[in-house]
């Protein structure tokens, strides 16, 4: 049986193998729900450029679409890398409030994730930053990994749970915790042998300036309608930067 960092190491790499295989151009719908400063629910329909992020999204209720980056993350968000929550919240008073937003998440790059021999005579590994264990409730059909942060993490943001699938080692749900009361929580689901998101929701308090105020901030998304495409859909995602690198001078 592996040890909880060789573990979490497998299922780490595991992640970003089959990320890398994801579809070059994924179409879903989602649901997005989101409050700062009020509250507002959008459904869209988002056909995104795996390799860059680039999409085309679609109000449905509007019926408007813009290039922009993918509402509220990309399918194929990396949970396991690192990432930037940002975005607004507008609100206009015509017929009545109306919030409407942008909030995304984005994964930056991905994290390599040290491992270090310990001293002890039985050789073991261990996460840079972390105390790895299995936690309670993991099982033969449902691994639990559990992170705590020692005192090598100085990082505002960690995380703290991993499931996953002992058979294919990736994850079914990671979640981090933060200062400032943040929380992303990601749930993972299998559609075409493609690991994509199902559902995802974030949340943070922001300080005003000075601390002289604060805001919670929550942002939800749950995906369906999954498509997938080796060629652009829509003129506007062409070319992909992968095709035009191959492109004679």
């Amino acid at each position: 049986m592996l040890s909880p960092a060789d573990a979490f190491i497998a299922v780490a790499n595991a992640t970003a193998a089959i990320v890398e295989k994801a579809p070059p151009y994924v179409t879903y719908h989602v649901r997005g729900t989101f409050h700062a400063a009020g509250e507002g629910t959008a459904d869209r329909t988002v056909t995104v450029r795996t390799d860059d992020g680039l999409s085309i999204v679609h109000d449905d209720a509007s019926g408007k679409d813009e290039l922009r980056p993918p509402f509220p993350a990309s399918p194929a968000f990396d949970a396991l890398s690192s990432f930037t929550l940002n975005g607004q919240i507008t609100i206009s008073n015509g017929k009545g409030p109306h919030h409407d937003g942008d909030m995304r998440i984005t994964n930056v790059h991905p994290l390599h994730y040290e491992s270090v021999a310990s001293r002890a005579d039985a050789v073991s590994r261990s996460i840079k930053g972390y105390v790895v264990t299995y936690a309670d409730d993991a099982t033969p059909a449902l691994g639990h990994i559990h992170l705590e942060r020692n005192a090598a993490m100085h990082d505002r943001k960690w995380l703290r749970d991993v499931w996953y699938d002992p058979a294919t080692l990736l994850p079914s749900r990671i979640v981090w915790g933060g200062e400032n009361d943040f929380t992303l929580d990601t749930h993972y689901q299998i559609v075409a042998d493609h690991w994509l998101l199902s559902t995802i929701t974030a949340s943070e308090i922001v300080h005003a300036p000075f601390w002289l105020g604060r805001m919670s901030i929550f942002i939800s998304g749950s995906y369906d309608g999954y498509q997938f495409s080796d060629a652009a859909p829509d003129p506007r995602l062409l070319p992909s930067p992968a095709a035009s690198a191959t492109k004679e001078p």
